[in-house]
């Protein structure tokens, strides 16, 4: 089976995909839900998931748990029943053509092509490699599983399939910014990376552990523009944390301590 096999895909009456490429049926009644599958499970998309379900890695998809401007994310099972978080960046936005700047003076993806649906391609891959740099060096991200075209599998981060909630959604503590201080600093000496889009709408706290996700910005600490992102990032962290009535560090002395050898 091809490309062919969706092409006539009734999107309003599927939201589940089997391993056979079998089409499920189920009535949506939500109108919002029925539109971000719309908009997110186009042809390309749908033979990406369908490679995926012949590789085992994902069994069905849920509703979604999350979007943005580039992407869409879904609740997913793998064949062990196991929830897993689908991310899908959408082949019909112009979005990406604003990332170029944490794309160029990256070593990891010269001479890649960075037109259409490629850079599209390469932006999904960007972030798995990074998150995969970060977790093989112990930073709290969810743990990559694979990355196809536009999709990327991951780790749910969360309990019985609602996600963890985001740090700008609870009441922050002071135990939470150091965790967070701690992490910037892990990320840049051990896994030898910048964030460079982290606030508190991309941090989850689930119980007491901080988790660091949304990386297709995050650059090497070699990148040319490194040093800038990672001050944005520290005043950013800043900011949430002192609006919330809790004393922080001086981002001067923030930024000695993540360029050391402490921990």
């Amino acid at each position: 089976m091809g490309n062919a096999f969706y092409r006539d895909y009734d999107i309003s009456r599927l939201s589940r995909l089997t391993t056979h490429g079998k089409k499920r049926l189920r009535r949506k009644k939500d109108l919002d839900q029925r539109k971000t599958f719309e908009h997110a499970l186009n042809g390309r998309t749908l033979s990406t998931l369908y490679e995926l379900t012949k590789k085992k890695v994902v069994y069905k998809l849920e509703g979604t748990i999350g979007s943005g401007k580039e992407s869409r994310i879904f609740l997913g099972k793998d064949f062990n029943q196991k929830d897993i978080a689908v991310k899908i960046f959408l082949t019909s936005t112009a979005e990406f053509k604003k990332r170029l700047p944490y794309i160029l003076g990256d070593r990891r993806f010269e001479g890649m092509r960075r037109n259409g649906y490629w850079l599209i391609r390469l932006w999904a891959r960007k972030e798995y490699v990074n998150l995969n740099t970060a977790y093989n060096n112990k930073v709290s991200v969810p743990n990559p599983i694979m990355v196809l075209n536009n999709v990327l599998v991951m780790e749910f981060i969360g309990k019985d399939g609602r996600k963890a909630p985001l740090l700008a959604e609870v009441r922050p503590t002071k135990t939470d910014y150091f965790k967070v201080i701690k992490m910037i600093r892990r990320l840049y000496f051990k896994a030898k990376l910048v964030h460079a889009d982290l606030s508190e709408h991309n941090i989850f706290k689930l119980g007491s552990k901080i988790y660091f996700f949304d990386f297709g910005s995050a650059v090497e600490v070699s990148h040319p523009n490194a040093i800038q992102f990672l001050i944005r990032d520290i005043r950013n962290v800043n900011r949430f944390f002192k609006k919330s009535g809790i004393e922080v560090l001086d981002e001067k002395d923030i930024l000695k301590g993540v360029k050391s050898q402490w921990f």
